[in-house]
């Protein structure tokens, strides 16, 4: 069964909740807890959830598999967002509960858990805005299930601007809404997998960008031998729906095209000191009015994960993307790069982050030629023996846009932010 839309996601995340509930006591006062609960022992640290696929938005805290004595484990925790700007902003202040639960039967080996992200605004207070309803539709939900090598899987994700400083994630993937199921089996070395899925970009309706829909079906097969890369190749069809927005938000007429795709990827774990991710994508559309106006994309993205010390990481991240249509003759350009930073000595009360990224893209015609630098930085000191459990942080950014087509359009701004948390007396 494919879950269609988000109130369909909803009954999801209400069942999510429901594991949860059993769990945990009610939370009519969000603040910075975790709380998790066992039957038959107690998940001291549990581990982040190894998605099937294409990586969602973050990933979800995940209880450790249950054992003998642990047929079913929950968990719960509400993340506080760690940028300043969340922080100290008005308006709006978005928050994340992550919820997640795992259950396996014994005789066959069989594993089944279910994981949610479900956003929520602090309005004053004591109280919160539900974290599934019209409006606060769930960042991220999925059930998925495995027994001997066979796997199944199904996941909700709804993550667009209002969520980007909340959840860490890949560009590409902050600005996607829809739903994905999928199958799988492993032969030794080889798993192969299909999937059906509906995403659909642009989730807060920017009337700058274009809304883009693509039902699509793709069938994954991924070689992992010992001591080598995994490699991946895919091969995908369907159709996408592109749209102009108006500033009220409402759709005009649909550009619909038949695409099909293939994508090569590796992936290298290099030990705990790095590890290096890679794709490349080529896809040929056909507009379904004019069969002459054939679309041509490619899109590469590299990404690395280096530590070359214990506190020290370091994530560079490239992705470039080139469209062409052939009827127009238009083509456009965009290129994406970013590095993040972080220090965090072990044996030390502070740590430091940083974070610089640049776009650019450039349309044939002239219409755009847009790029935008945004640089951040951040110290945090815990207070130690003075106030126990409390830190002080300061941050610091600049985030500047221009575009020669618009010149009207260039915005930039400063910031800088101290934040003061003091424990509980």
């Amino acid at each position: 069964m494919i879950l269609a839309g988000a109130r369909h996601a909803a009954v999801l995340a209400a069942c999510l909740t429901t594991l949860a509930a059993l769990a945990t006591p009610a939370w009519s006062e969000p603040g910075p807890w975790f709380a998790i609960a066992r039957v038959g022992a107690v998940v001291d640290s549990p581990p982040r959830a190894e998605y099937a696929g294409p990586a969602y938005a973050d990933e979800p805290v995940m209880p450790a598999p249950a054992g003998p004595d642990l047929p079913l484990t929950t968990s719960v925790a509400d993340r506080e967002p760690t940028d300043l700007r969340l922080l100290v902003a008005d308006g709006e202040r978005w928050r994340l509960m992550e919820v997640g639960a795992a259950m396996t039967w014994h005789p066959l080996s069989a594993t089944i858990t279910a994981f949610g992200q479900l956003p929520y605004v602090v309005t004053e207070p004591g109280h919160v805005a539900p974290a599934f309803d019209d409006t606060h539709a769930p960042a991220a939900l999925g059930v998925t299930g495995q027994a001997g090598g066979f796997e199944a899987g199904i996941q909700y994700r709804s993550v667009g601007k209002r969520l980007e400083r909340l959840i860490s994630a890949p560009a590409a993937l902050k600005d996607r809404e829809g739903h994905e199921v999928w199958v799988a089996q492993r032969l030794g070395v080889l798993r192969l997998r299909l999937a059906d899925s509906r995403l659909t970009d642009n989730v807060d309706r920017n009337p700058a960008l274009a809304r883009t829909t693509k039902n699509q079906t793709a069938v994954t097969a991924e070689l992992a031998m010992s001591e080598w890369p995994v490699l991946g190749l895919t091969f995908a069809s369907g159709e996408s729906a592109r749209v102009r927005l108006t500033p009220g938000g409402r759709e005009t007429a649909a550009e619909q095209r038949e695409f099909d795709s293939v994508t090569g990827s590796a992936y290298y774990h290099g030990g705990p000191g790095w590890g290096v991710t890679a794709s490349s994508t080529v896809s040929r559309a056909r507009h379904l009015v004019r069969p002459d106006d054939d679309m041509t994309a490619m899109s590469q993205d590299l990404g690395l994960r280096l530590h070359p010390m214990e506190s020290l990481t370091v994530n560079p991240a490239l992705s470039l993307a080139q469209e062409r249509y052939a009827w127009s003759d238009l083509a456009i350009d965009s290129s994406t790069a970013g590095l993040t930073l972080s220090y965090a000595p072990a044996a030390s009360h502070w740590s430091v982050s940083s974070f610089v990224s640049y776009t650019a893209t450039r349309a044939s015609d002239g219409s755009t030629d847009g790029r935008s630098v945004s640089l951040s930085g951040a110290l945090t000191c815990v207070l130690g023996r003075w106030l126990p459990g409390s830190t002080v942080s300061f941050e610091a950014g600049y985030d500047r846009y221009v575009d020669a087509a618009i010149p009207d359009s260039a915005s930039g701004v400063v910031t800088g932010f101290v934040l003061l948390k003091l424990a509980a007396f």
